[in-house]
Parts: structure tokens; C-alpha cells; sequence
């Protein structure tokens, strides 16, 4: 009986997945599931990763800039020379230390007024030079030059006003403040420029056209922003060979999101999928809370799921597994190049396995009475940085198992406490005109013996393909790939050839370590965008690395295929 409790262990344990970590924002293009961890005994499909797109150099939103009137000046007879005891500037509250050191060079020293005026323009050029494009110097008038006094004052602009036009759904706040943030006096075209970038790239908006209009009074000015609200709701379904063989391969799955279900930006997402023995849902919803893209998040997942695969198929082994996450991401450095972020999340996980369909059983260590329950709270950063031919994103997560809500204590062995740390990077390359270099490496380590929640899977077209999902599971692992873009049309998105190799390794803290404990593949893929909206992926690895699997999936002929239709 030990022997064969031993064997359910090993194949029920490769039989399911699910996502451990909090999820990445939007536009970090990391997946969450790469590398995928393990669920007990039930698999969460997601959609396929998809890896950053190419780099491409977004078109910067338009912003018209009004010219800078200049002030009258003083009239002075032009060939009449001044001796300059003192220069005093007012009214500026930035480039003390360059209006300083631009002064010193007229003071003690005789000047025409053309002199005068050229210094006047010099400080306006610095204010210019600096991206102070609506500032600027004047001489104040009634002033006695002969005195060797020289008075230039500075007018520093400034909005008085931001005009938005073309919202429909969308808040007006949600444009406002994070323009505001950008307009602070005095006012700068750089982060403004930024700041309508930024907004350019959100996702809830489709196109930004500014314009910088001049106000009541000298350096007062008004923007006029002009957007076109993206389609916030999409839907598609998919088709993939993408789960377990253990509790049917090919699932089928639906999904929905809405980006601005309130109207300040909220998301709502939903998907449902289903396999010949896996019953599947899940559902987001994220607020964001500042404009700098402070986020709070919620999510739960049910799935429930049954061993089909020969030789376990009439022991009724089933299970069901429920999540419930919490989290917080913050923004502290953003940019349209680059961005880092901080955050934190808890979740709450519950796991129950059965036998003969109804009766509690463990089929690994650590389980009470084939109940798991995990308490974690998460620590994660988030990095990306883009180029114009290279694109980097790395994620790491520190999670911390523990005693809360009921989880999983034992007196020795594994249970629900635990330290892991999950690092993810990936690099697309740009490496001719049209051929992208895609490069991925993942890895877990952890100094503790794992419940099967939260142990790390290695197999499959997330990780290493040429291998079944999950085809090794430990508390440790690592995982690399490398992967080509060729297109095989003009135009380069339409069919793309993707030769691939990867390597995994996995290894654990307590018992048996996986064997093999490596596994490696190499392989081609094949990328087909019919349509907008509508694409295909088919991949065929080759295992370089022999393991003793019987099975007649098409998983275990290294084939793997993918078909998603997203008519919004």
C-alpha cells in the first residue's frame, strides 16, 4: 500500500498547477504563471504568456506651445554705457545657482543697454534651456540705471487652467490629477511632456492631442487637452492543450474584462475554463487609488478537478481548491521608458483532496487529512525598462508563510510555514530589422520543505516544452529559455517561425529529489495572426533529457497548440 500511495503521490502531484504570486500590472508582460507553481491537485489555466512585444518607438502625443511674448522695454538711448555695481533678479524660485553665476560676469564692470538686454535674454534662455518654456526676464521699468542698479524680474509660468475635451466614460479626475502632477509652478514642457505620454500609453486611452494656450496675465497659460477613449471592454474564448494530461489536456476557456467598469479606471476581469475533468473560474477587480497608478486588487478563484489518466481513473481521486488574494501596488519611480514598483499582497489558500470521491485523503506530506491551507503574505518589485530595440522586465517576490486563518501547522514536517523567494527576468532583443530575441529565466528557492501549493513545476509550454505540464514538481528550481522571432511575411506580426530551446532543473529540501532533475528540450513554433484579434500557436519540442512517461497525449509527443479569438 506504501508503494502505491507513493506512486499516487508522484502522479497526482504533477497533475495540477495553480498561481501562487500577485500579479504583475498591466504592461509588465512577465506572466505570473512562468514559471507556474503547483496546486495540490488542480490546475489554473490563464491565458498563454504572451512575451513583450517587439520594441517599438511610440509616437509622443502632439503639444502645441504658444511663443513666449516678450515685455516692453525700457527706453534707453542704445549707445549710452552704464557702470553695473549690482545686478538683482526677483521672482525666481529655480536656477538660483545659473542666474548667479550668469550676473557675476556683468557686475563690477561697464555695459551698454544692449548689454543690459542681452543678459535679460540670457536668463530667459536658461529658464528655456531648462524646459521653462513659458517663463521668462524682463527689465523693470522706471529704474535709474546710471545708479548702477540693474533690476531683472522673473516671471515664472504657470496653468491657470487644464480644459480636457473627448472623455465619455472616463472621470474627468482621472486625466486631471495625474496632469496636475506634471504642471506644478513653475511650469516645465519636459514632465508635461512626460505626463501626456504617459497618458498616451494607458491603456484606457486611445489618443492625446494638447495644446498650451496663452492665459490672462504674461506667463499664465492655459491646456487644452483633446482624448479619445480606448474600447474598455474585451471577450474572446480560447482553445489549448495547455493542462495536465492527468485531468484532460485540451481545455477550453472563456474570458472578460472591463478597464473602467466605474468610470475612474476600475478593472473587472472574469474567465471560466473547463478541460474533460477540470472545472474552472476566476475573477479580479483592481482600483487604482493615485495618479501615480497605485493600485489595490482582489481575487478569487474555484476549481475543482478529477484524475482521468490510466491507471487512476477508477479510484475517484478528485479535489477542489479555492484562492482569495489581496493586494497594494505602488508606482515610486514611473516614466513612458521605465518603471519600478512596490508591493504587497496576502493570500489565502485552501486545498482539500478526496479518494474514491468523497473520502479525505493526502497524497503527499504535510496535508491534514488531504487538507491544505496556506496563509502567505507577499512582497514583490516589480522593474521594466524600454528602449527602441530592447525591452527588460524583472520581478522578484519574497512570500512568507504564516500561522493565520486556520493554515496548516504540524508539529514536524512540512507545513504552511515557510520562506520563498521567486525571481523572474526577461529580455527581448531586437537583434536585426525584423528577427526579435526573446530571453527568459525564473527561478525559486526557499530553505523549507513545500506544501504542493507552493512548490515549484517545471514541464509544459510555460516552461520547458518537449515535457507533460508539471512534469517535475520540488521546492527549489530554475528555468531558462531562449527563443527566435522570424517572420515569414513582409509583414512581421502576420506568421512568425519560433525556434526555441530551454532547460529547468528542480530540486528539494526533504525526500526525493525529481528524477531527472533536469530536464532540457529544443524545438520550433509556429505563430499565425489571421486576423485581428484572432491567432494560433503550435509548438513542437524535442526532449533532449529521457524521462519514463507512458502516455498517448499529444503533451507526450511534444506537441502543444494554442487558438484564441478576441472579437473585442
Amino acid at each position: 500500500m506504501k508503494t502505491i500511495v507513493f506512486t499516487l503521490a508522484l502522479f497526482f502531484n504533477g497533475a495540477a498547477i495553480a498561481t501562487a504570486q500577485s500579479p504583475p500590472p498591466a504592461g509588465v508582460t512577465i506572466p505570473p504563471n512562468a514559471p507556474q507553481r503547483l496546486e495540490q491537485t488542480i490546475p489554473t489555466p490563464s491565458e498563454s504568456p504572451s512575451p513583450l512585444p517587439p520594441p517599438t518607438s511610440t509616437p509622443p502625443p502632439r503639444l502645441t506651445i504658444p511663443a513666449t511674448p516678450s515685455p516692453p522695454e525700457p527706453s534707453v538711448s542704445q549707445g549710452e554705457q552704464f557702470f553695473i555695481k549690482k545686478v538683482e533678479v526677483s521672482g525666481n524660485t529655480v536656477l538660483q545657482r545659473e542666474i548667479t553665476a550668469l550676473v557675476k560676469q556683468y557686475e563690477g564692470k561697464k555695459a551698454t543697454f544692449e548689454d543690459i538686454l542681452n543678459l535679460r535674454a540670457k536668463i530667459t534662455q536658461l529658464y528655456t534651456d531648462a524646459g521653462y518654456i513659458t517663463s521668462g526676464a524682463f527689465l523693470l521699468n522706471n529704474q535709474a540705471l546710471d545708479q548702477g542698479i540693474v533690476r531683472i524680474k522673473v516671471v515664472e509660468g504657470e496653468l491657470e487652467q487644464i480644459e480636457i475635451s473627448g472623455l465619455t466614460r472616463l472621470r474627468d479626475r482621472y486625466v486631471r490629477s495625474r496632469l496636475e502632477r506634471a504642471t506644478k509652478p513653475p511650469l516645465n514642457r519636459r514632465p508635461l511632456e512626460e505626463a501626456l505620454q504617459l497618458l498616451q500609453l494607458d491603456p484606457l486611452i486611445a489618443q492625446v492631442n494638447a495644446e498650451l494656450t496663452a492665459g490672462t496675465a504674461p506667463g499664465r497659460n492655459r491646456l487644452r487637452v483633446s482624448l479619445r477613449e480606448a474600447p474598455p471592454f474585451h471577450a474572446g474564448v480560447a482553445i489549448a492543450n495547455d493542462q495536465s494530461p492527468s485531468i484532460g489536456e485540451v481545455s477550453g476557456s472563456v474570458f472578460a474584462s472591463h478597464d473602467n467598469l466605474l468610470g475612474f479606471g476600475d478593472r473587472l476581469t472574469a474567465n471560466y475554463s473547463r478541460t474533460e475533468a477540470l472545472d474552472l473560474y476566476n475573477f479580479s477587480y483592481t482600483v487604482p487609488f493615485n495618479s501615480l497608478n497605485g493600485t489595490a486588487s482582489i481575487s478569487y478563484g474555484n476549481n475543482a478537478s478529477e484524475i482521468i489518466e490510466e491507471p487512476f481513473q477508477d479510484l475517484g481521486i478528485r479535489s477542489k481548491t479555492r484562492t482569495l488574494s489581496f493586494s497594494v501596488r505602488q508606482p515610486v519611480q514611473r516614466s513612458p521608458r521605465s518603471e519600478f514598483a512596490l508591493g504587497v499582497g496576502l493570500d489565502l489558500r485552501r486545498s482539500q483532496t478526496f479518494i474514491l470521491d468523497d473520502i479525505p485523503f493526502s497524497f503527499s506530506e504535510g496535508p491534514d487529512n488531504g487538507e491544505s491551507k496556506v496563509t502567505v503574505i507577499r512582497f514583490f518589485q516589480d522593474w521594466t525598462n524600454r528602449g527602441s530595440t530592447r525591452v527588460l522586465a524583472a520581478r522578484s517576490q519574497f512570500s512568507f508563510g504564516i500561522n493565520a486563518f486556520d493554515a496548516t501547522i504540524n508539529d514536524i514536517g512540512t507545513d504552511g510555514r515557510f520562506f520563498s523567494w521567486l525571481g523572474q527576468f526577461q529580455w527581448v532583443q531586437q537583434v536585426s530589422p525584423r528577427v526579435v530575441l526573446i530571453s527568459r529565466l525564473a527561478a525559486q528557492l526557499t530553505p523549507d520543505s513545500l506544501l504542493s501549493l507552493e512548490r515549484f513545476s517545471l514541464g509544459g509550454v510555460d516552461t520547458v516544452r518537449g515535457y507533460r505540464q508539471n512534469q517535475l514538481v520540488s521546492d527549489n528550481g530554475v528555468v531558462g529559455s531562449l527563443e527566435l522571432r522570424i517572420p515569414l511575411t513582409n509583414n512581421p506580426s502576420i506568421l512568425q517561425l519560433t525556434p526555441f530551446v530551454e532547460v529547468g532543473s528542480g530540486w528539494n529540501n526533504r525526500g526525493v529529489n525529481p528524477d531527472p532533475q533536469t530536464i532540457a528540450s529544443l524545438g520550433v513554433g509556429l505563430r499565425w495572426l489571421i486576423s485581428p484579434g484572432f491567432d494560433v500557436r503550435v509548438d513542437y519540442g524535442i526532449p533532449l533529457v529521457s524521462i519514463d512517461q507512458s502516455g498517448n497525449s499529444l503533451q507526450d509527443s511534444g506537441i502543444y497548440f494554442s487558438l484564441r479569438y478576441q472579437p473585442f
